[in-house]
């Protein structure tokens, strides 16, 4: 249905990737939309995912991997997102669970989706910071001076992650409520390693949180000035995040393992009887070995070297937000607002989390077929 060029039978405002496919899918399906970006291009964010190569999805599709059992009946399994990606002709592969396009490249990705947005002739506003939305007998969406009118409206406006913004306010005067938003897949903040800028290692790390042990992780760990990060720590990231959003002051410990595979016997024999005067050079990084050279029990330290997590890196630096709008305001199965009807939130703008590997672009996919399926659904009663 064509209408004049302030009202819309669907308003979705963010131009990211559960914007994007929302826009695509109610296009196709004959319903005029119009996508509201505050930044000066859509699909910014898309970019930078998977360190540019796009990890949209992870076989390993389970809820355990959220930070809530709100997403069992949207997620499904990796399957879907493969599926939708090949109805656009993006070919996946898949590298130890995760999910990558073929071309290994986002920006390739994004490219696909700015053709279907084109071919579809799609209305898109860039440069529009929404202020407020209100509703009447049509939803009013509020842009400056400049007001637009639709049946419909989709928030899809992720966080303030990354140059993200946080535009979780705008439901406020609906009734829906915001839980903490803390940065998460992230870098973390300490200061017990020093001078090992850039160095990588595959260690086995245990978290403690409040001195209770929460997750063992193996993997690459990444050492920067007052930081570690790499896959590894992103991972752990997402439970100290989660305990953030819920308790400030909670205190995190990560222990780290620097030759998992010995056992402390194991290694302290080997350490005795090596005949290498300098036997720290070939077991870790010459940079690393400061931290363990005057120790007592070289094998206990190799083997348990704690370090004081002192926060997380700032917003700018993660990849999401874990927290955002309270989930029990919104229907489980239609992403629908159970306090405004056809008012429908999406993705990451949702207080729901994954883990690091695919598990959040999988979400804001996953969210934005459910939530446009039921409106269509609607118009075609």
């Amino acid at each position: 249905m064509q209408m004049s060029n302030n009202k819309f039978d669907v308003v979705i405002i963010g131009g990211g990737y559960s914007g994007i496919i929302s826009a695509i899918q109610l296009k196709k399906n004959g319903l005029d939309v119009c996508i509201v970006e505050a930044q000066d291009r859509i699909g910014k964010k898309i970019l930078s995912t998977g360190n540019g190569r796009f990890n949209f999805s992870n076989t390993t599709m389970s809820s355990e991997n959220y930070n809530t059992s709100f997403v069992r009946d949207i997620i499904k399994d990796s399957s879907l997102s493969r599926d939708y990606l090949k109805s656009l002709g993006i070919i996946s592969i898949v590298e130890e669970g995760r999910c990558y396009p073929q071309m290994e490249s986002a920006a390739s990705v994004l490219n696909v989706f700015l053709d279907q947005l084109n071919y579809l002739k799609i209305n898109v506003l860039l440069n529009s910071e929404v202020t407020k939305i209100e509703k009447k007998d049509l939803y009013i969406v509020n842009i400056g001076k400049k007001q637009l009118f639709s049946k419909y409206v989709i928030l899809a406006t992720g966080s303030n992650a990354t140059f993200g913004k946080n535009s979780h306010g705008l439901l406020g005067p609906f009734g829906h409520k915001t839980t903490r938003l803390v940065q998460t897949l992230v870098s973390l903040k300490q200061s017990q390693i020093k001078g090992a800028n850039g160095v990588r290692c595959h260690v086995e790390a245990r978290l403690y949180i409040n001195k209770k042990f929460i997750k063992k992780e193996f993997g690459e760990i990444l050492f920067k000035d007052g930081f570690i990060s790499g896959i590894l720590i992103f991972r752990l990231s997402s439970f100290i995040s989660r305990y953030l959003v819920k308790e400030e002051n909670a205190k995190s410990v990560i222990v780290l393992d620097f030759v998992p595979s010995m056992t402390e016997k194991e290694l302290r024999d080997f350490i005795k009887n090596t005949k290498n005067k300098n036997v720290l050079q070939g077991i870790v990084h010459k940079a690393l070995i400061p931290l363990f050279d005057k120790e007592k029990d070289v094998a206990y330290s190799l083997k348990n070297f704690a370090i004081n997590i002192e926060g997380l890196a700032n917003f700018k630096n993660a990849q999401v937000t874990s927290g955002g709008l309270d989930t029990q305001a919104f229907n489980s199965k239609t992403l629908e607002s159970k306090l405004s009807k056809n008012l429908y939130a999406l993705g990451e703008v949702l207080d729901v989390d994954g883990e690091c590997g695919g598990y959040n672009l999988h979400f804001a996919l996953a969210s934005a077929l459910q939530a446009t399926q039921d409106i269509i659904s609607k118009e075609k009663i």
